[in-house]
């Protein structure tokens, strides 16, 4: 147990890295009554709530400045690669000649890279944000996150942990999500409106329709269902803690697609009622009925022959 719990904060630690000195940092609510935290107006804040100790990895949308930094360390680990290469080519045109001396067959020589398909770190993970299950802001009726981060457009990724050098789990919503914007000088209250709003009995994939059937053949016997497909009503609010930091009430966009960046299992957010809907496979803005036209996908998963 004690390893895991290393692990995870390894890969909370390295996800929130930045490229810039203003990096995600979790809350906890001993640290703001003692004033070890005190409020940054030059920071936003996401606060989110559930039933119990869950965990979740938000994208920042890249902005001009962490696109310069992204592509500045990719120019960088750039001239590294080709450093390399030109070592190997050297060493490969001396063994060439011995080998052709010898009558031996000679193997392919190293491929030079190229910038325009240099592999490297995904910008879209350059300011991911993630949260939980440690690090807990306050416990009670509810178990609130409250993490600080740069202000900027954030997308729901999904229940993710992982990242950073650490192997990710979970699955990733790929396939239709919702971004908000993050403030700053504020708290963004996003409550439990990612577990509660999403009507996951509308959205009948094969696991809940054998879900739904089995907890209908459960009732009918007389017995309690084993998970419910509403997960209860959707709340909002802040700890008498948080009484004096500015706050307002996240506001929820469709999103597209994404690209599965950790090569782990993929689904979609399921539809909310004048937020995100679905045409088929089509993610849908219903705040004004247009469907969101999606970007080229590109998995990081290496498919095994």
């Amino acid at each position: 147990m004690r390893i895991v719990r290393n692990l995870i904060a390894v890969a909370l630690a390295a996800t929130c890295l930045t490229a810039t000195a203003l990096r995600a940092e979790p809350v906890e609510e001993k640290n703001v009554v003692s004033g070890k935290v005190k409020f940054d107006p030059a920071r936003g804040y996401i606060f989110v709530s559930g039933p119990s100790r869950w965990w979740g990895t938000f994208l920042r949308v890249p902005d001009d400045t962490t696109r310069a930094d992204w592509e500045k360390d990719r120019q960088k680990a750039f001239q590294k690669a080709l450093k390399s290469y030109r070592s190997e080519y050297a060493q490969w045109l001396a063994n060439k000649a011995q080998l052709e001396e010898h009558k031996m067959k000679v193997p392919d020589a190293p491929v030079e890279p190229k910038l325009e398909a240099f592999q490297f770190d995904p910008i879209e993970l350059r300011d991911s944000v993630g949260f939980g299950p440690q690090f807990v802001y306050a416990k009670g009726e509810t178990v609130s996150y409250m993490t600080a981060v740069k202000p900027g457009t954030y997308i729901w990724y999904g229940a993710v942990l992982g990242g950073g050098g650490v192997p990710a789990g979970g699955t990733c919503l790929c396939m239709g999500t919702v971004h908000f914007e993050v403030k700053a000088g504020a708290i963004t209250d996003l409550g439990n409106w990612l577990l509660t709003a999403p009507r996951i009995d509308q959205d009948m994939d094969y696991e809940r329709l054998m879900q739904k059937e089995a907890n209908e053949k459960r009732v009918a016997a007389g017995k309690e269902a084993r998970l419910p497909l509403v997960l209860g009503e959707t709340k909002y609010g802040l700890p008498a803690t948080l009484k004096d930091w500015p706050h307002e009430q996240a506001e929820f966009h469709a999103h597209g697609k994404l690209n599965n960046l950790y090569g782990i299992f993929i689904s979609r957010l399921s539809p909310v009622p004048g937020v995100l809907g679905y045409h088929r496979d089509t993610v849908v803005d219903l705040r004004t009925g247009q469907e969101i036209e999606s970007p080229t996908l590109v998995s990081r998963a290496k498919i095994k022959q």
